[in-house]
């Protein structure tokens, strides 16, 4: 199965120049934590995401109609796969970057959908693949679901006398 088969199309998309206001507005008319930001060409260039946002204006007190997304483009390396690409790789890809979310390109370069960790997790049952008819495809979701899901920081749990 390629992520052609399971991405999100049309993509939600955003320019660098537009808020952070209409970006979140967009991630809340099409139930999407992330859309994609893209050049004058249709280019991806970064992603911006529901936390990206809100880490953004707390760090600069300021409203979402004051930011540009091109304020969080470049803080994040991109990357993307092709629309031809195995969902596995894929997979091993989200793992390896700690992402949950690609930008799904053509042989142009231009932005033809995204993929998601749960677009994957759902092409695989809707393809019948059930835990006991393909553990290790099952397995391989969940193990790089964990990957990506492990904190890169330390957890502080702060003692309360217990």
């Amino acid at each position: 199965m390629n992520v052609c088969e399971v991405m999100h199309k049309p993509v939600q998309c955003c320019h660098t120049s537009d808020s952070l206001e209409v970006a979140a507005q967009l991630m809340a008319q099409n139930d999407c934590g992330a859309i994609a930001v893209i050049d004058q060409a249709n280019h991806p260039i970064g992603i911006v995401t529901d936390r990206d946002i809100a880490l953004l204006a707390a760090e600069r007190h300021q409203p979402l109609w004051e930011l540009q997304a091109g304020e969080l483009t470049g803080k994040h390396n991109l990357y993307t796969c092709h629309d031809d690409t195995d969902v596995h790789e894929a997979l091993h890809m989200m793992a390896d970057r700690k992402v949950r979310r690609l930008p799904v390109i053509g042989s142009d370069g231009e932005l033809h959908g995204m993929v998601a960790m749960s677009d994957i997790l759902h092409g695989l049952r809707m393809s019948g693949a059930s835990v006991q008819a393909a553990p290790e495809d099952w397995r391989e979701a969940l193990e790089a679901f964990n990957h990506i899901t492990t904190p890169s920081l330390p957890i502080n749990i702060p003692d309360k006398g217990m």
